[in-house]
């Protein structure tokens, strides 16, 4: 959808606001896709639960399609802050520290689960457009590259085992997401409940001994 007027095309210079404004979008973008679908909603509705004029919501994007990659740069955004922190408290132990971004990552999306489903849903359509694909990846690579990170430097440390990076990085990142994605099958189940079960299995809890025993699978 084309710009309504010429005389916003020059976005604003105060970065500051920019930011704000967009935030602003990105939360008002949040609740409205809490009621209706991404195609459903329009951009004057995304406006008005902005509290900025229709027209105006131009100066910040440039179509309806932008809400997908700015959900995603604003919750990795968020997660991304939280980085050092993790990292301080977890005081260079990478299973505390991959464990404890495992659950920053699912209080991002348990807080935007509706806008979670959608740029599940739709990102894999924008990132083949050409205008989207460059920063689509750079988001992507922002927050799974955060996982990575951790897991490499897990392995040279002895502590953590895998095979390869990029597939523990996706099977970490679905565990994560399905608390969004899974949300129908996981009506009645709390968010503790479900955390705890991702948390056992990424810690290797379903195949560990019980009582010392070894178990006959493991005899196999």
């Amino acid at each position: 959808m084309p710009r309504p007027a010429e005389a916003l095309r020059t976005p604003p210079q105060d970065h500051r606001l920019v930011k704000a404004r967009r935030r602003q979008i990105f939360l008002a973008a949040c609740r409205v896709l809490a009621r209706k679908s991404f195609h459903e909603a329009s951009v004057k509705e995304l406006a008005l639960e902005a509290g900025l004029a229709a027209g105006s919501i131009y100066l910040y994007l440039d179509s309806k399609d932008e809400i997908i990659p700015l959900i995603a740069e604003s919750m990795v955004a968020e997660l991304v802050e939280m980085l050092p922190a993790i990292r301080q408290r977890t005081v260079g132990d990478p299973r505390r520290e991959l464990i404890d971004v495992m659950r920053a990552i699912l209080d991002v999306i348990d807080r935007y689960r509706e806008a979670f489903n959608v740029l599940h849903h739709e990102a894999r359509y924008l990132e083949r457009r050409p205008q989207y694909r460059t920063a689509m990846k750079k988001i992507a690579a922002d927050y799974l590259g955060s996982v990575a990170e951790i897991l490499e430097r897990g392995r040279r440390l002895g502590v953590i085992h895998f095979e390869d990076a990029r597939c523990a990085v996706h099977a970490i990142h679905m565990l994560c997401g399905g608390w969004a994605m899974g949300a129908n099958n996981l009506k009645g189940t709390d968010k503790e409940t479900y955390w705890r079960e991702i948390a056992a299995i990424v810690e290797g809890r379903f195949f560990a001994p019980i009582n010392g025993a070894n178990g006959a699978a493991a005899n196999r």
